[in-house]
């Protein structure tokens, strides 16, 4: 067996990083996202998405990382400035997406992608992190809290259909970041 290792997305990546989404959104969301939503979130078209974050992110503070098991592609994390009007963003970094296979869940991928995101947001000169999580994903809650993290009492409503029926809650979620050696 190779070593796990993170890396930083490259050119080629978005095919693997789009396949990893699909499966584990569908694995994570069915029954929670509405089917439409679901069906839209294709290897294909996330495929692009990501290769795009790859190859030109929109800012050096704008930060895709894979985890790998030798050549493979484990899952993947980014790591952007601060969005939410309530946050300085020159201090503040949100991990906006945290993604893990399914298939290559409880390997210590997640953590190894979570102590890369908290280093690289400490050289970039963040102090805190955030990230938003559905109010349903427990697992998910429960890995961020159980590595440090804890609600700062935002929420936030998402409509998840076209007619606007269909609302999930978020809760955000923050932990500080180390300053660096």
């Amino acid at each position: 067996m190779t070593d796990p290792y993170v890396r930083t997305a490259h050119a080629g990546d978005g095919p693997e990083l789009g396949a990893a989404h699909a499966r584990a959104w569908h694995d994570a969301y069915t029954g929670v996202l509405p089917a439409a939503a679901l069906e839209a979130a294709t290897p294909e078209a996330l495929a692009v998405e990501w290769e795009d974050a790859a190859v030109a992110p929109p800012s050096p503070r704008h930060r895709l990382l894979v985890a790998c098991e030798g050549p493979a592609v484990a899952g993947f994390a980014a790591l952007v400035p601060g969005s939410d009007e309530d946050l300085d963003p020159a201090r503040v970094g949100e991990l906006a997406i945290l993604v893990v296979d399914p298939a290559r869940q409880r390997a210590g991928h997640a953590s190894r992608l979570l102590t890369a995101v908290v280093t690289h947001a400490g050289e970039d000169g963040v102090d805190t992190l955030v990230t938003w999580v559905l109010e349903s994903d427990k697992p998910l809650h429960e890995f961020l809290v159980g590595a440090g993290w804890a609600p700062d009492g935002a929420t936030r409503e998402l409509w998840v259909d076209e007619a606007g029926g269909q609302v999930i809650r978020q809760l955000r979620l923050h932990t500080s970041v180390p300053v660096p050696d």
